[in-house]
């Protein structure tokens, strides 16, 4: 990954970090309130972050990098927390709105990654979740997914991510992995509203990938959220944000989980010949 001019972006010492606790917890929630793509997703952890939650990572050894426009006033951070594998986990990617499309986010990385080249870091990692679909920016930084998972206190499902420091630029980012054998329920727009479809079809354009880890009938199960079934599938007559198991599938059943979303404004034609690359937002 490389960059040219851009925001300065610096590490703070813990003594530092410590001193702008408020400052950087006020960034963080500013970064996390009403940035979902989709209305009616959990709010994110990082809308409520304090000084005392910044105080408590910088305590479990984490490093806070700070990104400028002008000098003394942060509009990016987030934080490398060094694992026991050796691993550098990045986590709370935070960008103001008012700074978002200036680059922020992938200065940021970029500064981490050439700290852990230097250091000697085997691989980079993080997690992003897949219904906020945040995978795209991180596959376009370069971050593979290695994992999906099912998160623990939300409804949510996420992808663990990861890129080799100093690695060449993926020729085709992906935001997710091959889910197998599992069945796939493709979510369509067309011109009728979402349809929801367990094989690739032309009526309309992707916005979305889950995956179903059932045994049961999926089509039953979407027609029991509010479908209606049509000979290409089930048809959702509402919006994406309007249609609640598009929006949490996991709320719909626990074994079908988002395997990819495309943001609102970036569906793309289906069936394509490639992969496709979500467009998207910091963390």
């Amino acid at each position: 990954m490389t960059e040219g001019p851009g925001p300065e972006v610096t590490a703070l010492d813990r003594a530092a970090a410590d001193r702008l606790a408020d400052t950087l917890a006020a960034l963080t929630r500013a970064a996390y309130r009403g940035s979902d793509p989709l209305p009616g997703l959990p709010v994110p952890d990082g809308a409520f972050e304090t000084a005392a939650d910044v105080r408590a990572a910088l305590a479990s050894g984490a490093t806070v990098w700070l990104a400028f426009l002008t000098p003394g006033r942060p509009v990016g951070a987030l934080r490398v927390l060094p694992r026991p594998d050796g691993a550098w986990r990045i986590a709370r990617v935070s960008v103001l709105p008012a700074a978002r499309g200036a680059g922020i986010a992938r200065r940021l990385i970029a500064a981490v990654e050439v700290a852990a080249l230097r250091a000697g870091v085997p691989v980079l990692r993080l997690d992003a979740v897949v219904e906020r679909c945040l995978p795209s920016l991180y596959a376009r930084l370069g971050f593979a997914p290695v994992r999906h998972w099912a998160s623990g206190d939300k409804p949510l499902t996420e992808v663990t991510m990861e890129r080799l420091p100093g690695a060449a630029p993926l020729p085709r980012p992906r935001a997710w992995q091959s889910p197998g054998r599992l069945p796939r329920l493709h979510w369509l727009l067309t011109a009728d509203g979402l349809l929801a479809s367990t094989t690739p079809h032309r009526a309309g354009k992707l916005a979305g990938i889950d995956v179903w880890h059932g045994a049961g009938d999926l089509r039953t199960l979407l027609v029991s959220r509010g479908g209606r079934p049509t000979r290409a599938g089930v048809l959702f007559p509402g919006r994406r944000a309007d249609t609640a198991v598009h929006l949490m599938p996991r709320t719909a059943d626990p074994r079908l989980q988002a395997w990819c979303r495309l943001p609102p404004g970036t569906e793309l034609p289906w069936p394509n010949n490639h992969v496709p690359t979500q467009a998207g937002r910091s963390t």
